[in-house]
């Protein structure tokens, strides 16, 4: 009969083998997903008609010119990261989870 110790070696090499192997599938089957992923663009829609319509109409130019700056300064930083940036007034269609809320 096999000591204890044997036995937690066996356990052991089994639970090492069986986490490998299933590392492996799974590695290869999101192999060409990922790679798909990497080829892609992310995109991000600016509203800038939503972003206008929460300036507040009695706003004065300088607090107009000011929230068009941070959309501007938004869209720029998106970029710098490297997305592809759109104004909703050119897209077609896109799911919610594409568009970037203002914080007001």
């Amino acid at each position: 009969m096999p000591s204890n110790a044997a036995w937690l070696i066996a356990v052991l090499l089994s639970s090492l083998l069986g986490s490998l192997g299933g590392y492996l599938a799974t590695s290869r089957m999101l192999e060409e997903s990922l790679q798909k992923l990497g080829l892609t663009t992310p995109v991000f829609v600016l509203d800038r008609a939503r972003w206008v319509k929460a300036i507040p109409p009695e706003a004065t130019p300088e607090v107009i010119a000011k929230a068009m700056d941070a959309w501007r300064h938004k869209a720029d930083q998106l970029a710098r990261a490297g997305y592809l940036v759109l104004d909703s007034g050119m897209v077609v269609a896109a799911p919610e989870d594409v568009y970037v809320r203002t914080e007001r």
